[in-house]
């Protein structure tokens, strides 16, 4: 893949050869995303936000024949890809890729279901074409994302948006010409700023990236024009909102998704080392008595990220090296989205523990993903520990457990435990499934 042949089409036959010969490995871990994002999209169902825009779309009105989560089929499915997208990242638990920067199955799969659901397609057919769309915003991503995160933008909107039309553009099967153009309208309208982070525009941006996606594929396949060229185009996304395409060759091997990280703390990823490290401490004997002061060394891209110093809501909490240090000292179980509620947050014994802790961010050269928590005890010991948070676990089967579990406690609050049972089953089947709609339908709260 050369930047001869054109960016935007290179990305285009990758991600669509992706699709046709996916490794059982790879299908096994979609749907490990697949199974996440249900339960995310369901416990996020009740979210503020999720409300907000669910009452908005009601008012506007539409052919009920796409589902929202927690809710039932009575909406269009441009309405579902926005709610749904925006519910699953609002309690910020949702996957990750670190290559990309972005959180890609609250973008990519959201618009994808809708569409499937209101076009009766196959599990099979969902799974080929999120596939397709992790790759385009795999290649997208690692090669654009990292001065494109840089100047602000939060790649979740932006670069999302462009797997999200990558996805639908394969479900509804465009040509490649068609494909390109799905992606010209989706650089029209992907957007986000990380200065939205600790607010419901944050997980706005995910909802607005799957809706954009979904209405670019269907403009798409009517006929609507845009540039073919939109990520090299000398005015176009990398020109206009990165330091440019890359003037070396590019190469892709293996498959995105592969590198696919779940989230088993409630927060902003880049909280995770800090959770992690004193989480082990802890587990070894720290308690807050004893801590006279913490230094959370960090990348210095943290700062723009999840450095929020005195948070004052729980929102703003997830995004707070500091608040999450105290947190993880006092033992609190950081997997349930509770503890980041307004009134935890205020705590006097956490507002303490988080006044005695410093960042530091590191120089030039540190990793990317890896925290350094150094503690300064009262009896004058000083414990150090690391935690690279880019490590996958790789074992599936373990991953699958960890999973099952995580969506069990997020699912079965909202629809129940044995139609959460029922729900993980039929996922844990989808490439059998005939029909998206039972899925769905198992998801719908009546």
């Amino acid at each position: 893949m050369t930047q001869a042949a054109g960016l935007t089409a290179a990305i285009i036959r990758t991600s669509r050869a992706a699709a046709e010969d996916i490794p059982p490995a790879t299908i096994e871990m979609a749907k490990l995303c697949v199974l996440d994002w249900f339960g995310l999209a369901l416990a996020g169902s009740r979210e503020p936000l999720s409300v907000l825009l669910r009452e908005a779309a009601l008012a506007d009105g539409a052919l009920p024949v796409a589902t929202v989560l927690g809710h039932g089929p009575t909406f269009s499915p441009r309405q579902a890809a926005l709610v749904n997208g925006a519910a699953g990242h609002a309690l910020d638990y949702d996957d990750v890729n670190l290559a990309m920067r972005i959180h890609p199955t609250t973008v990519i799969l959201p618009g994808l279901l809708a569409l499937a659901e209101a076009r009766r397609k196959s599990g099979r057919a969902v799974i080929e074409a999120f596939v397709a769309g992790y790759e385009a915003a795999g290649v997208i991503g690692a090669q654009l994302s990292a001065s494109h995160y840089a100047r602000g933008f939060h790649a979740t909107g932006t670069i999302g948006s462009f797997g999200a039309a990558a996805a639908c553009a394969h479900l509804l099967g465009l040509d490649e010409a068609a494909t390109a153009r799905a992606y010209g309208l989706a650089g029209s309208q992907a957007a986000g700023l990380k200065a939205q982070f600790g607010t419901m525009a944050k997980s706005l941006h995910a909802g607005r990236a799957a809706e954009a996606g979904l209405t670019s594929a269907i403009w798409a396949g009517t006929g609507m024009t845009a540039r073919p060229d939109i990520l090299e185009h000398p005015q176009g996304f990398a020109a206009s909102q990165t330091d440019g395409v890359p003037a070396a060759s590019l190469s892709w091997e293996g498959f995105a998704l592969d590198r696919n990280l779940f989230k088993y703390h409630a927060a902003c990823f880049g909280t995770h080392g800090t959770l992690e490290a004193i989480g082990g401490l802890r587990r070894e004997g720290l308690r807050p008595e004893q801590v006279a002061a913490i230094r959370l060394k960090v990348d210095a891209g943290a700062d723009a990220m999840c450095n929020i110093s005195a948070p004052r809501t729980g929102l703003e909490a997830k995004f707070s090296l500091r608040f999450n240090a105290a947190l993880a000292l006092h033992g609190e179980d950081t997997a349930d989205s509770g503890v980041y509620a307004d009134a935890v947050v205020l705590r006097p014994d956490l507002e303490a523990s988080r006044a005695m802790t410093t960042v530091e961010l590191a120089p030039p050269g540190w990793p990317e993903d890896l925290t350094e928590v150094t503690i300064a005890t009262l009896d004058g010991r000083t414990l150090v520990r690391r935690h690279d948070v880019s490590l996958p676990a790789g074992d599936l089967a373990m991953q699958h457990a960890q999973l099952h579990a995580k969506f069990l406690t997020l699912a079965a609050p909202v629809i129940g435990r044995e139609r959460a049972d029922r729900l993980a089953a039929t996922i844990d089947r989808l490439e059998g499934s005939g029909d998206v709609s039972e899925i769905l339908a198992l998801a719908a709260v009546r």
